[in-house]
C-alpha cells in the first residue's frame, strides 16, 4: 500500500518485463556456474532507495517502472531492466493543489488499454484524513513518458463510495474489471477488503462493487498496533496463460508489519469474477524470511523475460517484483524493490519460493 494478468495479462496487454540490479547500481557480476558456463548475476534491490509498491509494464521492447512517490507519478523507462538504476526517471504527472487528489499519491499502475495508456493511482485531499480514493489519467502517446497526461476522474461506485486504494485491471476476453482495496464503511475504519467491479470505460465503473476477499485468517491480521482488524490490499491478477487458472495475488496484514506477506485467491474454472463465491483457494504464497533478513515482503507486480535460442525457439521466464525491509520491527525503514524468479506448480498455481537476501547472487533474467 501507499499495487494484470501475467498471461500474462495486465492492462489488456502481455506483461513481459525483466528486472535486475546489483545493489541498485546497475552493475552485474559475471561468474562461472557449476557447469563452467559464464553467467551474469545481480543482487537485490533492483534499484537503490525507497521504492515501495513497485510495478513494471512492457510494450514495444521498452520497460516501465513505477513506484509510490507520494507527491507525483514518475516512470523509469529502460530497454534493459538490469540497468534500471542507470535509466532516467521522468515525472509524468503532478497533482494540482486543493483538490480531492492533491496528496498521498500511492501505488501507481500503468496499463495499455484500447490504444491508450492509463495510470491508476490512489490519492487524497490535502490535510483531510481518510479521504483516499482511486483516480485515473490517460495518455494517447505511444511513449508514456512523453505526451500529455489528461486527468480522467475518480473511479468509484456511486451507490457505495468508500475509502479506496491500490487499483489494478483484470481483463477477461473483451471485458475489463477494476480490482482494489477498500473499506466496507467509514465506521469500521482501517479494515481493508478486496473489491472488484465491471468497467464500461477505462475510467468508469459500470456496476456495483463486489467484495471477493476479507481478512479472516490470523496471517491477515498482523498489526503494529491495534488500529484495525486486518488488511487485504495491493491486488494484481496473475495467470500463466489463457488455459491456466486465474489468480488475484494480494498483500495481507498491515504494510508496516514484519508479517506483511503475499497471498492468493483463485477464480474457479468457468467462474464469474463478479460472484464472490467463485473466488476460492485462499492461502499465503510468499512470507518473511528471518534467516535472509527479509521482512514485510509484499505489494508486488509480475513480468516475463524472453529470448530466442540458437534454433529460433522462444524461451521465457516469469518473475515477480516486490518490496521488503532488511530490519525487523522497523516499520518506517525504507521499503526497497526486489525481484525473484516465479515458478509454477503442476496444477497451474504460482510457486513464489523463499525470499532471498539482498546479498544473494541471482542469475539475471533470460534475454536481459
Amino acid at each position: 500500500m501507499r499495487k494484470g494478468l501475467l498471461i500474462l495479462i495486465v492492462a489488456a496487454f502481455p506483461l513481459f518485463v525483466q528486472a535486475c540490479q546489483k545493489n541498485g547500481s546497475g552493475d552485474t557480476t559475471t561468474r562461472n556456474n557449476d557447469a563452467g558456463q559464464k553467467v551474469k548475476y545481480f543482487k537485490n534491490p533492483v534499484i537503490a532507495g525507497d521504492h515501495a509498491d513497485p510495478f513494471v509494464a512492457q510494450k514495444d521492447g521498452n520497460y516501465y517502472f513505477l513506484s509510490t512517490k507520494g507527491n507525483n507519478i514518475s516512470i523509469i523507462k529502460t530497454r534493459s531492466m538490469s540497468q534500471l538504476a542507470a535509466a532516467p526517471e521522468t515525472v509524468v504527472w503532478s497533482p494540482p493543489q486543493n483538490t480531492d487528489h492533491s496528496a498521498d499519491i500511492w501505488a501507481p499502475e500503468l496499463h495499455f488499454i484500447s490504444g491508450k495508456w492509463y495510470i491508476y493511482f490512489a490519492a487524497a485531499q490535502s490535510g483531510v484524513n481518510d479521504s483516499n480514493r482511486m483516480f485515473v489519467i490517460e495518455n494517447e502517446n505511444a511513449d508514456p513518458t512523453k505526451g500529455t497526461w489528461i486527468f480522467k476522474g475518480r473511479l468509484f461506485d456511486p451507490a457505495d463510495d468508500q475509502w479506496a486504494i491500490d487499483g489494478s485491471i483484470l481483463t477477461i476476453g473483451n471485458k475489463n474489471y477494476l480490482v482494489w482495496s477498500g473499506w466496507e464503511n467509514a465506521t469500521e475504519k482501517y479494515k481493508q477488503y478486496i473489491y472488484i467491479a465491471a468497467m464500461s470505460t477505462p475510467w468508469t465503473l459500470s456496476g456495483p462493487r463486489v467484495k471477493i476477499s476479507s481478512p479472516t485468517n490470523e496471517w491477515e491480521k498482523w498489526e503494529p498496533s491495534s488500529i484495525g482488524a486486518g488488511v487485504n490490499e495491493g491486488p494484481i491478477v496473475l495467470q500463466r496463460d489463457a488455459n491456466s487458472p486465474l489468480f488475484v495475488i494480494f498483500s495481507a496484514s498491515r504494510y508496516s508489519s514484519d508479517n506483511y506477506c503475499l497471498a492468493q485467491i483463485q477464480l474457479k474454472a468457468g467462474g464469474n469474477p463478479l460472484v464472490a463465491q467463485d473466488w476460492i483457494n485462499k492461502k499465503q504464497v510468499f512470507v518473511r524470511n528471518d534467516n535472509a533478513n527479509v521482512y514485510g515482503p509484499g505489494h508486488n507486480g509480475f513480468f516475463t523475460s524472453s529470448r530466442k535460442d540458437d534454433k529460433g525457439v522462444l524461451q521465457t521466464e516469469n518473475w515477480f517484483i516486490y518490496h521488503a525491509r532488511n530490519t525487523p520491527a522497523m516499520p518506517n525503514q525504507p521499503r526497497t524493490s526486489r525481484m525473484q524468479k516465479l515458478n509454477w506448480n503442476a496444477d497451474g498455481s504460482p510457486n513464489f519460493g523463499i525470499a532471498v537476501s539482498t546479498g544473494t547472487n541471482i542469475p539475471i533474467p533470460i534475454g536481459d
